[in-house]
């Protein structure tokens, strides 16, 4: 299976997102920030917005945190592939069962998260 994060950031250089409803912002900090439905997508990570505090997911040293707060891993992936199982419906929906994996294949990405 792919990892959702490296099929979305792909999917970002394909034009998926934004067709998909997402909205591109700019960021002062280079890549931009794509956003629907209460999820933030960027190079360093994702936000979504829960009840009460949102969820932080920092890519790089792989943590998440809520209100400044560090979250447990197994909790910060439960909500992180909950929020992106819409996405990957939607793509499974748009191209062909073996689109994803070819996409990454042909891409190559670098890995950007474990789970």
């Amino acid at each position: 299976m792919v990892e959702l994060e490296t099929a979305v950031c792909l999917d970002a250089s394909q034009g998926d997102l934004t067709l998909r409803g997402f909205c591109k912002t700019p960021t002062p900090h280079g890549s931009s920030r794509y956003t629907l439905d209460g999820l933030s997508l960027y190079s360093a990570g994702l936000t979504l917005l829960l009840p009460g505090e949102p969820l932080h997911f920092n890519r790089r040293p792989q943590t998440f945190t809520r209100g400044g707060l560090t979250v447990p891993a197994t909790e910060g992936r439960l909500h992180r592939r909950a929020a992106l199982h819409a996405h990957e419906t939607w793509i499974a929906a748009r191209h062909v069962p073996t689109y994803r994996e070819g996409l990454v294949t042909l891409h190559r990405p670098p890995r950007l998260m474990r789970d």
